[in-house]
């Protein structure tokens, strides 16, 4: 029996199609920046849902919207997931190709993340209510006092405490930043670690006096970054900063201009 050969037409496709395979699977690799997933949650002003129409607003959203833009990667806000810290966190540390922001860059977090920023500056500091705590010269001066303080799990203050081998009998677990704000404003307990602008803007929202708030010890400064998980692309890391850096020299150049005008 004679085999019939494939006509040349059909052979030529074939062989386009092998062709063509991977580049329409890159779509989805993990060499693309759509393969990202971007975790952030309530850390006003930088990242937050707003109460009335429950989209994410602040400084680090529309950065990271720019940021994308600039790389040329379609981007919408819905495709950010919004969780509590915590959960962010581990996901940020277990899930390739998935970023975490607005993270302080610290350097015991340094090896556990990849990192794309500055987004903004942040102060850490030990908060009281209408001033139930005088300032402190130091940590030291706080353990003596037996003081308690209510920290958000895997957050910059805690960790901040416990590498600085504050009592762990002294520190109580909030569930997020509005159940720390309100165990301190109820007495619960004597001092809040956290950011002294985003407690602020928390306060206001609870609908109290923000100025009853007082810094009483700064546990830190650091920068905010987004914090990727170490199976990232270095490639995409790159790419990323890169987009991050032509973002900020177009916003100076517009200050610039606008200055010369």
């Amino acid at each position: 029996m004679r085999c019939r050969r494939k006509p040349i037409v059909g052979r030529w496709l074939a062989g386009l199609l092998l062709l063509l395979a991977p580049l329409a699977l890159a779509g989805g690799s993990s060499s693309d920046l759509t393969s990202l997933t971007f975790v952030t949650e309530e850390y006003p002003p930088y990242n937050y849902q707003d109460p009335q129409t429950g989209q994410l607003e602040g400084r680090a959203i529309t950065l990271l919207e720019s940021i994308l833009e600039q790389a040329g990667t379609p981007f919408k806000r819905e495709d950010i997931l919004y969780y509590p810290w915590i959960r962010g966190y581990e996901l940020a540390q277990s899930e390739p190709n998935t970023a975490l922001f607005s993270t302080t860059r610290t350097p015991a977090r340094e090896a556990h993340f990849k990192w794309v920023g500055p987004i903004a500056r942040d102060r850490v500091v030990l908060l009281t209510w209408d001033n139930q705590v005088a300032r402190l010269a130091s940590l030291e001066e706080a353990i003596d006092k037996r003081l308690s303080i209510t920290v958000i799990r895997e957050d910059i203050g805690a960790q901040a405490l416990q590498e600085a081998d504050y009592p762990a009998e002294l520190l109580r677990p909030a569930i997020d930043n509005r159940s720390a704000l309100h165990m301190l404003r109820r007495g619960r307990v004597d001092l809040w670690a956290y950011s002294d602008e985003v407690a602020r803007w928390i306060a206001t929202q609870e609908g109290v006096e923000a100025s009853r708030l007082t810094a009483v010890h700064t546990l830190s400064e650091s920068d905010l970054y987004f914090a990727f998980n170490p199976a990232t692309a270095q490639g995409l890391i790159n790419r990323l900063q890169k987009a991050l850096e032509n973002v900020r020299a177009g916003q100076k150049d517009r200050e610039a201009g606008h200055h010369a005008n």
